[in-house]
């Protein structure tokens, strides 16, 4: 589960050591840490983290396979966590040491800043091989960051 540590004026959200997937458990904890550092006071940088293999594989797929009647819902909690990086009124760093897949690579692309080992780790996005069509608002992201 996702936490957040401070360090001076610079927070660090780390997402996890495991697949990082966007459980909605996984992104209320995210939301809950980013409001603890838009009340902080003064000066202030993010940086988004993780350990192990994975920086974040993305969607929960199994969950969302096993709650289809709420994809709607869970979309837009996506887009939410998307724009809240993106209109964070800070400097954000997605700090990647390992793979960053699919809805995962996209938030890495939510940052202002992206730095990722060239010894480890691999940043792609599957849905471009598979066919599984962006929503505009993701298509917007990854337009406008590459």
């Amino acid at each position: 589960m996702p936490s957040l540590d401070r360090q001076d004026n610079v927070f660090v959200l780390d997402l996890g050591d495991g697949e990082n997937r966007f459980h909605p458990d996984w992104l209320t904890a995210v939301d809950a840490a980013l409001t603890e550092v838009e009340k902080a006071e003064g000066p202030r940088a993010l940086v988004t983290a993780a350990t192990g293999k994975f920086w974040s594989n993305g969607l929960d797929l199994d969950w969302l396979l096993a709650h289809a009647d709420r994809h709607q819902e869970y979309v837009v909690c996506v887009h939410q966590l998307f724009a809240r990086i993106l209109s964070l009124p800070i400097v954000t760093v997605a700090a990647l040491q390992g793979h960053t897949f699919a809805a995962g690579a996209m938030l890495s692309l939510a940052h202002d800043l992206r730095v990722m080992r060239a010894d480890r780790g691999f940043w792609c996005l599957p849905e471009a091989d598979i066919g599984i069509p962006f929503t505009p608002g993701m298509s917007a992201l990854i337009q406008s960051r590459l």
